[in-house]
This record gives structure tokens, sequence and C-alpha cells, in this order.
């Protein structure tokens, strides 16, 4: 019997051992609940790129902080972060929603901190932490993402959590951003792209493309015939 609770703890020790898995966001799926960074925050890595598009809208002002990180594993991961900075130019409503495109075909993995991540850079502390009804979905082609905040909008002059989506993407180009509310805010940020071959990849092709030819011009074809 006590070798049985002593395997029986083994087990459950084991099972705990076991990291949590990311929420993997795939083509047409919604209501998904972002992970938190401190998940991965060990392979942040380094940033290659940030910027800030300010607007302003019917019925919401916003500022979108973005960044693309090279994270130590070797792909990309893509940030975001929504400062809501004040009224639009006809009202004063709560920011609902944010989306963030153009990830075509990759694999995305989504993440969330409500502490700065980093540290004395582009990003700052969030003012309005993620809540339970903060959810993250995909369109059906699998291009763009979206976060809702739920019941946890923003007003007046509160900050989003950082949203982090992990991805296999090794290279990137300008992707788009849209903030939601009764009206949209949209602009430019970041976006992963299947990387393009060097010159000398190109003359490699090339070259194995000829040798591939050369040989199919040379194979005799034999043909049995049967009576």
């Amino acid at each position: 019997m006590k070798g049985m609770f002593l395997s029986l703890a083994a087990t459950v020790a084991a099972i705990s051992a076991v990291p949590a898995q990311a929420v993997t966001i795939l083509p047409g799926t919604s209501g998904l609940v972002f992970d938190p960074f401190s998940m991965i925050a060990a392979t942040q890595g380094t940033a290659l790129a940030t910027t800030s598009v300010t607007g302003t809208g019917l019925t919401f002002s916003a500022t979108m902080r973005s960044a693309v990180y090279r994270n130590t594993l070797g792909t990309l991961d893509f940030y975001y972060q929504v400062a809501r900075t004040g009224p639009g130019t006809q009202g004063d409503e709560d920011v609902d929603a944010f989306t963030a495109a153009n990830f075509v075909t990759f694999g995305v993995d989504g993440f969330v901190s409500a502490v700065d991540i980093d540290g004395a850079g582009f990003f700052t502390n969030a003012f309005n932490p993620p809540s339970s009804t903060t959810r993250t979905g995909r369109s059906a082609s699998g291009v763009t993402l979206q976060t809702d905040f739920g019941l946890n909008g923003l007003t007046a002059n509160e900050i989003s959590a950082i949203y982090v989506f992990r991805t296999d993407a090794t290279a990137y180009t300008s992707g788009t951003f849209g903030i939601i509310d009764g009206s949209t805010i949209s602009g430019i940020a970041f976006a992963p792209i299947n990387p393009v071959p060097e010159p000398a990849t190109w003359g490699l092709m090339l070259v194995g493309f000829g040798i591939v030819g050369s040989a199919l011009r040379r194979r005799k074809v034999s043909v049995a015939y049967s009576l």
C-alpha cells in the first residue's frame, strides 16, 4: 500500500512538473484565453523594430505601440499595447478590441503581461490589466488576430496589458492594426512573412533545376508490351 501511495505521489509530481501549453490561435477560432507572458519570459530575445501610431476616431483617441522581437528560439514575436488617450471627435466610449494582421498561414501562440516587459524601453505597465473576460481569436483565413477586452474595455486614459503573439516566422514586414469601438483607428504595425531567398540561393536552385532537367532528358524510357 505504501508503495502505491509513493507511486501515486510520483505521478502527481511528474504531471505538475510538465509546463503548461501555450494557447494556440488556429484559424477560425475565438474565445481563447491568453497565457501569462511569464511562461516565455526566459526566451524573450531582442527587439528588432518598434512603432507607435496615434489617431483619433469618432468615439475615442488612442495610441498603438507595437514591436517585433526575435526570441532566443530564433523565431519572431509580435507585441501590441493600446493606450487610450481620450474622447473622439463625436463621442467618448470604451475601446472594445484591437486587431492585428497579416498572419496568414503562420502558427501563432498568444501571451499577455500586465507588467512592463522591456524595462525602461518602449512599453509600460498596464493601467487596465487583462480580466477574465479578455479573449483572443483568429479569422477563418488566418490573416487577422483579434483581441477582445470584454468587460474590461479601456476608458479615459487607460493603458492595456501587453499582448504577445509568438509565431514560427523568421522574417517580418509591415503589417496593419485596428483599434475598435463605435469607430476604428487603423495604421501600420508589423507582420510575419516568409523570407525571400538570397541571390546565391536562387542561383543554387536554378542550377539544381538544370541538373534535374538534364537528367530527365537523358533518361531512357523502356516500354514492355504484352501480347
